[in-house]
């Protein structure tokens, strides 16, 4: 991108980084480069976070993106360049808002409170303070100096109670873990309450302890800060020779770091101390350079602001490449939830299948067993069936046996019943008359003449013919009626 060609990268990192291949494992390096030289020199952090930001928006990386704006946007506070550090931070607010990254939104607000805090425009720089501290809460790292900064507002807001108890707050936490540069600004902050209260000599003793730290640290710009308030202490004190003695170590780091806002201060805090002097002339030079730098600031804000323009230009186009990305992504998220959703669901339907299928199997199984058992049992039954079947036919048979046996036997019982209702009559009618006969005539005997029984003799030879006729015709019937039954 054209807007970052003032920052050019040195050729030798610029050689360097061309073998490299540029994934976001190399713009999340690039970043911690570029904010690792932010102390000691802002020109260079800008060219290698500039840098990151061209190479983070061409693979489309927006995380590497967002942290290399709020870089390049520290880059300007560090300079003193307030306005157009704004603008990087809200770009970066809106980036890291774009994927979600409270973490990264949390210090972005931290920063932009800063900004507006060092335009004097504290009731903002709280809004967003406050909002951070939300967010931060949970992180110590940066719940530290986001504390420390809202007590910063407080002294700007000159609510010096509040003030105090977040500076405790802060510098109990910056002790716990050893985080010295809090601890500094903590010192440098009682130091200024100290100060605004008019006890100056116990704000120089606060400035002195953060000073040490400053120079261990190699804050240029924190120690140049301090340097300028201990001076401006010691005028306060009408010690000039001290004054003149710190503002002189100021000036002497200013260059090195290209603050020109700091440079700007300097000048002005050498006009009041000059004027204490009563030094008119070198007082009368200070001004005119503190003029011409405030001058040239606004200058340079102005120049600045193609490029900020720019900037937020881009930051929208990825905003709308980003809101397309995560409207394809949802898209696809909604898709692939689908398919998970149709897979799972067909995964059930062929497990649930397969349980079905195994219960079927089972189930036919224990049909044919039964089906074997029935037809097992239904050939017996057929057997048996059959075997009644010839029984009941055999029973048929011999029953229309029976009945002919029956009816030749009631046929011979009556045929026997007629013969012996004719032996009876015979008996009672036909036998009995010749034997009667004979008894009468052989009762006649005793009494009879031998006339008489010859003629009687004849007469029992007579009844004796007839009986053995009647006899012999009797025989011959039951002899007919024996022979009858034996062949039926």
């Amino acid at each position: 991108m054209q807007l970052y060609a003032q920052n050019a990268l040195p050729d030798s990192l610029a050689l360097q980084f061309e073998s490299v291949v540029h994934d976001s494992a190399f713009i999340n390096k690039l970043n911690l480069m570029a904010f690792n030289k932010l102390k000691t020199s802002p020109t260079a952090a800008r060219s290698i976070s500039t840098y990151a930001l061209t190479e983070s928006n061409s693979i489309h990386y927006t995380a590497g993106y967002a942290r290399a704006l709020s870089i390049t946007g520290s880059t300007y506070w560090y300079e003193g360049v307030y306005e157009i550090a704004q603008n990087y931070y809200l770009a970066a607010a809106r980036q890291y808002q774009s994927i979600n990254d409270s973490l990264g939104l949390g210090k972005t607000y931290n920063n932009i409170g800063e900004v507006y805090k060092k335009l004097k425009q504290y009731d903002k720089s709280l809004e967003y303070q406050l909002l951070a501290l939300q967010i931060l809460k949970n992180e110590p790292e940066s719940l530290r100096l986001n504390l420390y900064n809202i007590a910063e507002t407080y002294i700007g807001l000159q609510q010096y109670e509040k003030a105090q108890d977040y500076l405790n707050r802060a510098l109990d936490l910056a002790k716990l873990s050893n985080d010295k540069r809090v601890v500094a600004y903590c010192y440098w902050s009682y130091g200024l309450i100290k100060a605004d209260n008019g006890k100056l000599t116990e704000a120089i003793g606060f400035y002195l302890l953060s000073e040490q730290i400053w120079s261990e640290l190699g804050e240029k710009r924190s120690l140049i800060q301090t340097h300028q308030d201990i001076a401006h202490a010691y005028r306060g004190l009408g010690n000039y020779i001290k004054a003149e003695e710190y503002l002189d170590k100021a000036q002497s780091q200013i260059a090195d770091i290209k603050a020109r806002d700091l440079q700007a201060r300097n000048f002005l805090y050498k006009f009041k101390l000059d004027s204490s002097q009563q030094n008119f002339e070198k007082a009368l030079y200070n001004l005119y350079h503190y003029n011409q730098l405030s001058d040239s600031l606004y200058t340079s804000n102005k120049a600045e602001q193609i490029n900020r323009l720019q900037t937020i230009y881009e930051s929208e186009n990825r905003d709308r490449e980003n809101a397309v990305l995560r409207t394809e992504t949802t898209l696809r998220n909604a898709e692939l939830k689908s398919q998970r959703v149709i897979i799972i669901g067909v995964g059930t339907g062929l497990f649930l299948s397969s349980i079905l299928l195994v219960l079927v199997f089972i189930q036919r199984q224990r049909i044919l067993k039964v089906n074997k058992l029935l037809n097992d049992k239904s050939q017996e039954v057929q057997t048996q069936a059959e075997s009644l079947l010839k029984l009941n036919n055999e029973l048929q048979q011999l029953n229309k046996k029976l009945e002919s046996i029956v009816e030749e036997r009631t046929s011979q019982i009556k045929n026997q019943n007629q013969r012996l209702a004719e032996y009876t009559f015979i008996n009672a009618h036909k036998l009995r008359a010749p034997v009667a006969s004979i008894l009468g005539l052989i009762n006649l005997l005793p009494t009879a003449s031998v006339e008489e029984r010859i003629q009687i003799s004849k007469f029992l030879k007579n009844c004796g013919e007839d009986l053995d006729t009647i006899i012999r015709e009797l025989g011959r019937n039951l002899e007919g009626a024996i022979v009858e039954k034996e062949d039926r």
